[in-house]
Order: C-alpha cells, then structure tokens, then sequence
C-alpha cells in the first residue's frame, strides 16, 4: 500500500521529476473503513422557515482574503463568548461554530439563513443543532463520533445559565462576521479556501493549554507552502494513502487537496489518516473533513503516537464500530416504523 510522508526530506522535492510512466491500475483502499452505506432519510423532514433578506448592514461580502475572515471570526466569537461570561468550556463557542458551518444549506444563497438562525429562540435553536449533528451521525457516524466533545454539552441536563446568553452571543459573531461565506459554497474548492476551526481553537485555548499539549498552529498560508513544495514534481494517484501524525485540525490536508483538485484529481480516491492529542483538534478535524469534502477514506485518532505507536489501526476499528452501531440503530428505527404502520392499518380496518 502506498503511503506518503508528509515529512520527507524537502530537498527531494526539488529533484528532476522521473519521465512519465504508464498509470499504474488503481489501488485497493480495502484496509480502511468502507463508505458508508446509503441510508434512507426520511422524504418528509420537518419544515424550515423560509430564510427572508438579511438586513445590507449586518452581512459583509465574501471575504477576499478567507484566512484573514477566519481569524477575525475567531477573535470575535472568544470575545462574545467571555463578554457574555460563558465559562472556561470552550468547547461550546467552537461546538456553535462548527454546527453552523456544518448546516447542510448550500449554494451561493446560503448565506440567508443567517437570519433564520437569529430568529429563533432558545429551545429552537438548540434543536436545530441537534438535529444539524443527528443529521451528519447518519451519514457519516464515524467523524461525528470523533467530533463527540463538540456537540456532547448539548444534552446537558442541568447547564449553567449563563450559556443560553453565551452560546446567542456567539452565534451572532459568527454569523455577523461573515461565516456562512467561507462555509456554505456548493462547491468543495470554495468551502476549503481556509481552516475556520483552527484559528477558533488557536484563539479560544489559554497560552498555557498549547504549551502543555505542544500546539503550534501553523497558518494555512504556510501550510500552502509547505504542500506546495513537498507534493512538487511527486506523482499523486488514486488509491494512495496520506498519514499525518500530528494533524491539529488537519489544515495541511486542507492544503493538499486543494492541489489535487488543482490538479483534476478527487480527494474521495485517496486515503486520509489523521492524528492528534488534543481531542478538540481531532474534534475539528473529523468537522473539517466533512466541510472540505474529503471522501470516504478518512480516519481520525485521538492519542500520544510517541507513547502509544501508531494509532491508526485502533481508529480503523473505531470507525467501523461506529458505522456498525449507525446500522443497527437504522434497521431498529425501520422495524419500529414498519410496527406503527402495521399497528395504524389494525386501527383503521377496525374503526
């Protein structure tokens, strides 16, 4: 199996690229997880409000430098998160952030729904974030487990008060610095201009909290770079595999497959492993990977690697739980619908 080391020797990428060679048969990604199976939602959701007209003064245009909006999308939701006295858990401010992004909305009119978001009221909101991670656990339960700490606080039973106030702050930020425009695109290359939930974690998390856990962000731009020079003149094709062993919110994969749609290659036919101690980074990574629409072949580990080795193989096995476990929850779901239609049919012969 072919594997790529994102941390090769850099000098050999400035070799003379070997003559072109016949392409060899694509290889088998049979060792990862497999794609998620269809599952059937049902045709009927529960109505949306039609999102109306957002007022011209509290939307900007779509950012002309996206990594710039991220961060200023950062400073303003830790702002509002600890004017508004939110606490120490940061996991909320970036679990509201991620759910927004992560509305399955799209197109170039997505951006509406930001009034929508702001219309409703406590309880409503929180539904719909809910059903914004239920939605996502069907399809792809394997990242939404990872992403677990970033929407576990929403079925807390006794919250402070404070974060009703808190989490509405922060929406509002978010919204009112133009999120919806970095994350809402139909179209993948658009949705991964830039990484929107490192610079959250970067600027939520105390100074002392990414020395202990050894965090250096490194800026999309650099990551461009770094991709850049590491993948010239290497012949990238379908089946191979990448493995980054200290990913942070993935953003060097974020700078990688904008290269290979660059050049006219799809993410979904290559392997993608991931690695991080910090479960929060790991947490945006699994939301990354669904927001730059890297494909099926994505797994996330959790964990020290120079204590505990390679921890690939154990997310291998978590992600194959996790989508065994989506699978008998559906085929539960579908025998207790089909029982209520038996149960409504004996009612009405009966009636």
């Amino acid at each position: 199996m072919s594997q790529l080391d994102l941390f090769a020797d850099l000098n050999a990428a400035h070799e003379a690229p070997a003559p072109p060679t016949p392409a060899p048969p694509r290889r088998d990604l049979a060792d990862l997880p497999p794609a998620p199976a269809p599952v059937t939602i049902s045709p009927h959701p529960r109505p949306t409000p039609a999102p109306t007209k957002p007022k011209a003064a509290h939307y900007r245009p779509a950012q002309a430098n996206p990594h710039q909006a991220a961060f200023e999308i950062a400073e303003a939701v830790s702002y509002a998160w600890h004017h508004a006295q939110g606490g120490s858990g940061i996991e909320v401010p970036i679990g509201v952030v991620a759910t927004l992004a992560l509305w399955p909305l799209r197109g170039p009119d997505a951006y509406l729904a930001a009034d929508w978001w702001l219309s409703l009221d406590d309880t409503q909101l929180l539904t719909a974030f809910r059903e914004c991670w239920a939605r996502w656990w069907i399809m792809r339960p394997d990242l939404i487990d990872r992403a677990t700490p970033l929407h576990k606080w929403l079925d807390d039973e006794d919250p402070p008060s404070s974060r009703a106030g808190a989490v509405r702050a922060v929406l509002t930020a978010a919204l009112t610095r133009g999120l919806l425009h970095l994350t809402s695109s139909d179209d993948p290359y658009v949705n991964s201009a830039t990484d929107v939930m490192g610079p959250l974690l970067t600027v939520m998390r105390a100074a002392g909290a990414h020395d202990s856990l050894a965090e250096v962000y490194t800026p999309p731009s650099v990551a461009e770079v770094m991709a850049s020079v590491v993948l010239d003149g290497k012949s990238l094709e379908p089946g191979m595999k990448l493995h980054d062993p200290a990913s942070g919110t993935g953003t060097m994969y974020r700078a990688i497959a904008q290269l290979l749609r660059e050049r006219g290659l799809n993410p979904h036919d290559f392997g993608w492993s991931l690695n991080d101690v910090d479960e929060l980074a790991a947490a945006g990574a699994a939301v990354n990977a669904i927001l730059w629409d890297l494909g099926p072949h994505v797994l996330i580990a959790c964990g020290d690697t120079l204590a505990e080795g390679d921890l690939i193989e154990r997310a291998a096995r978590e992600a194959r739980e996790s989508l065994e476990r989506r699978d008998r929850l559906h085929e539960q779901a579908m025998f207790l619908a089909a029982i209520r239609k038996v149960e409504a049919l004996v009612r009405g012969a009966a009636a």
